[in-house]
């Protein structure tokens, strides 16, 4: 789904690829239920186009989805890039960061996004949290953020710590 440039000539005509662009404007709460209603698979997964996963990063979470009985996982601490500058969220196993989340779509069905710009993660995943439904785990090489002045939410890189 995309609502900025349009790209569908980047996007390869195959069966099991869709891209969804969108004319309006709209919060990134409304975004994502927009896109796990249309979403055809049981199982979905964040993906920001200025973030890095890894070749294995959909493997790791499905294991932990199946291996905990979870209906969310995500991933609690991670690198993120700025430049050239590394940094460490250190984060807590009680919050992933929105970037990495995987999930049962039935657990969508019943705990949809606010519609909201900023902060809608945090509701989805404080209520799996509170149901006891999310399995986290630090993100390793599976992925890192990159941080840069377009990012929806800002930042606050005293909690972070940089990596030589």
């Amino acid at each position: 789904m995309a609502d900025g440039e349009d790209v569908r000539d980047l996007i390869p005509d195959v069966e099991n690829i869709r891209l969804i662009h969108l004319e309006d404007q709209l919060s990134i709460g409304t975004k994502r239920n927009f896109g796990c209603e249309r979403a055809l698979g049981k199982i979905i997964a964040h993906w920001d186009d200025d973030d890095y996963s890894a070749p294995d990063r959909l493997a790791d979470q499905l294991g932990r989805l199946h291996s905990s009985g979870k209906m969310v996982t995500g991933y609690h601490s991670m690198r993120f890039k700025e430049d050239d500058i590394w940094w460490q969220y250190p984060g807590t196993i009680a919050f992933a960061i929105g970037t990495s989340l995987c999930y049962y779509r039935e657990f969508w069905r019943q705990n949809q996004f606010p519609h909201i710009q900023i902060g809608e993660d945090n509701a989805f995943q404080a209520k799996a949290w509170e149901l006891g439904q999310i399995e986290n785990a630090d993100a390793r090489e599976m992925m890192y953020a990159t941080i840069h002045a377009g990012n929806t939410s800002p930042r606050n890189l005293k909690t972070y710590r940089r990596i030589e």
